[in-house]
């Protein structure tokens, strides 16, 4: 498989506050709870933190008016292997794919239950087992699955309902890149497990990224939420369970305007979320209910 490489976690991390000014975006923490999402576009989130600067910061991101219309998705009612949509990446690459990822990519961490989810399956690896990695034998194994070369689309919503693993070391994300040409990527949910309770999202150009994130009142391994993004010329929003929590507004070259393919998996270690522990529970499991998309 190709290696993916993205920008160092460090420097995207630091670069997205310096952004701010030209990039339009726009950062809350406020506490959310449920709301159900159809196939209709949600109204606008009202705020039910305390803090009155998250919440005069959350009312001025309004999700686009749009009147979405599915037009692709996956709701793994399968068995075994993930459906032909999706494509299994293996190995780890050089320097874990830029990342220093702890982790080796294998097929069988990505798999469907028979109940309804997709399961993507962060674990130690076994004494036995001989994989590689950038740093000598791999300590962990996970699963990513994509769909590059199957399905892609130019703006729209993009939405995955999903129970997300959390603990130090564990990096889930649901996320995009784009199929060629100039770099872009567009991150519709990543979490860093040290923060349990921490929503993030982000959008990485070459020298540009933009998002932010939005404090749960429990912690995401609890139950499920929907993530998504809608995604227009003019900018991407972030949301979850139907409330926007930050936006990028669209600046002149952004290379947010061609065909983007879907990522799904889990990564171990690394720059940003640092290594596991001895509180770190394995195996981390992230299950995935539906991944759909919508045009306008």
């Amino acid at each position: 498989m190709p290696q993916t490489v993205r920008p160092p976690a460090s420097a995207r991390r630091r670069n997205w506050i310096a952004a701010a000014s030209v990039g339009g975006i726009v950062v809350t923490t406020t506490a959310l709870g449920a709301f159900a999402l159809g196939d209709e576009a949600p109204e606008p989130a009202r705020s039910t933190g305390s803090a009155q600067e998250a919440a005069a910061a959350q009312a001025k991101i309004t999700l686009p008016k749009v009147k979405w219309k599915r037009s692709w998705s996956d709701e793994f009612n399968g068995r075994g292997k993930p459906s032909k949509a999706w494509t299994p990446v293996l190995g780890n690459g050089t320097n874990g794919w830029s990342h220093k990822a702890l982790h080796y990519y294998q097929a069988g961490n990505s798999y469907q239950d028979g109940r309804g989810n997709l399961v993507i399956t962060a674990a130690k690896t076994s004494s036995s087992a001989k994989l590689n990695c950038w740093y000598g034998r791999c300590r962990y194994v996970s699963g990513r699955v994509q769909t590059k070369g199957k399905f892609h689309q130019t703006y729209g919503r993009f939405a995955v309902r999903a129970k997300l693993p959390t603990g130090k070391g564990i990096w889930p994300a649901f996320w995009m890149q784009r199929e060629g040409g100039a770099y872009g990527e567009i991150d519709v949910v990543e979490t860093v497990g040290s923060k349990p309770r921490l929503v993030q999202g982000f959008a990485h150009a070459q020298r540009r990224v933009g998002g932010g994130g939005v404090t749960l009142a429990k912690p995401l391994s609890a139950g499920y939420h929907v993530y998504g993004v809608d995604w227009t010329p003019h900018r991407v929003v972030w949301w979850v369970d139907g409330r926007p929590y930050a936006q990028m507004k669209a600046y002149r070259n952004w290379p947010f305007n061609k065909p983007f393919y879907l990522i799904l998996n889990i990564q171990v270690g690394g720059t940003w979320p640092g290594s596991p522990d001895k509180t770190t529970r394995f195996p981390a499991r992230m299950q995935i209910d539906w991944v759909r998309t919508y045009r306008g």
